[in-house]
């Protein structure tokens, strides 16, 4: 009997998800449709287990996908989630499933099988980070594809349209737009994937959960709709400068060559700046150019920071820096009483988080850099991931010299 009890209490999945699942589904529908002027199509699979894969556009994505489902979804989300005073509250109700960003996580994939095997429904961004630029991120792990080879359950292919133009992840204000909705893309069922490879199943996801906003020539309204647009956009193609836009209202200028435009309603750039007339093709280039002038010899360099430990599953300590800096080696950061250097060798990943923060692990720890208002994260992200793929290039083409050294 005690047997008995100790496994009930160990399971993921509880009938108070269930509960709680109905009442925000309840409680929150009304207040998506006014705020984010949103709807969610109802979903054709009545029960888990089942595997959601969906892109990820938004700030609320985890409560849009939701509101299709009449059934919990324990959504696995980024650890930075649980560092917050009420993360323990989100826990006990909800029991998303904590996952480091950037990072394989054993520990998340045993979790969600767990929660499918005691017939729950995982919900998953295989993306592992909401978009930028308004589309699907350069690198997305196959990991996913292998998830859902060993999950061996139905997978829901969902897609959020809309989300990006409504609430872009730069953005600090919500848009009024012609079009958000959330609905059922396809569903896979075992018998349909079980002979594909890993690639192909891979491939058929990302394209499947693949939307992208600017393409839609749907109309987001705001008269800031540009502002903060910086967070994504940080180098001029006219002038090269990294750091110089600043946004207000509708548009942007760069403030050392003076090119400005317009973020226009249906998402676009106007006029085109050094030939761009979409976000994601100005983020693009830019991601390809920053790592170069980096291993050439530029530093990026950002003040007003705060430097944080963030210790996975617990509150946070802050830690004396005030400004942080990169070059190709080491990222620095500077504090009133201590300099601390990270090189770049010994730092597994680098991730950004929300809509100003970026995530470095370091020797098993966590620690965090929160900027100021217009910071802008991604830039370490692309320098980071840049130099180490050159680095790895590099290590790949070495001659081999062995043989003429022994001939001479």
């Amino acid at each position: 009997m005690q047997e008995k009890k100790t496994k009930k209490q160990n399971l993921w999945v509880k009938k108070r998800h269930a509960r709680v699942f109905a009442f925000l589904r309840f409680a929150m529908g009304g207040f998506m449709r006014i705020k984010y002027h949103y709807k969610a199509e109802k979903a054709p699979i009545k029960e888990g287990p089942c595997l959601i894969l969906h892109n990820h556009q938004a700030t609320m994505d985890p409560f849009f996908v939701s509101m299709a489902f009449r059934f919990p979804v324990y959504f696995i989300a980024s650890d930075d989630l649980f560092n917050l005073k009420v993360s323990p509250l989100i826990r006990y109700l909800a029991a998303p499933i904590p996952k480091s960003k950037s990072m394989k996580d054993l520990a998340a994939v045993k979790n969600a099988l767990r929660v499918l095997k005691e017939g729950g429904a995982v919900g998953i961004a295989p993306e592992g980070n909401r978009t930028f630029s308004g589309r699907q991120w350069e690198t997305v792990p196959d990991a996913i594809a292998k998830l859902v080879k060993t999950a061996k359950v139905p997978v829901v292919l969902f897609n959020l349209c809309g989300g990006y133009g409504t609430d872009p992840r730069w953005g600090h204000s919500v848009r009024r737009g012609t079009k958000f909705v959330g609905r059922v893309k396809r569903i896979l069922y075992p018998e349909e994937y079980k002979d594909m490879s890993v690639e192909e199943l891979y491939a058929l996801i990302l394209k499947e959960i693949n939307v992208v906003d600017a393409d839609s020539a749907e109309r987001y309204k705001s008269r800031k709709r540009a502002e903060y647009i910086e967070r994504a956009l940080y180098m001029c193609p006219v002038c090269k400068k990294i750091g110089s836009y600043y946004s207000k209202g509708t548009h942007f200028t760069c403030t050392r060559c003076g090119a400005t435009a317009e973020y226009t309603q249906q998402l676009t750039i106007e006029p085109p700046i050094g030939g761009f007339t979409k976000v994601y093709e100005w983020f693009d280039w830019e991601r390809k150019e920053i790592a170069p002038r980096l291993l050439a010899g530029e530093v990026l360099h950002d003040e007003k920071i705060l430097f944080i430990d963030s210790v996975k599953c617990k509150r946070k300590i802050f830690l004396d820096g005030n400004a942080v800096s990169m070059d190709k080696n080491a990222i620095t950061v500077h504090g009133e009483k201590e300099t601390h250097v990270f090189p770049l060798a010994e730092i597994d990943a680098i991730a950004a988080v929300g809509k100003k923060k970026f995530n470095f692990y370091y020797h098993d720890k966590i620690y965090q850099i929160k900027g100021h208002d217009r910071f802008c994260a991604v830039k370490y992200v692309h320098a980071f991931n840049g130099i180490r793929e050159a680095q790895t290039q590099n290590t790949h083409h070495v001659p081999d010299h062995s043989s003429e050294e022994e001939q001479a």
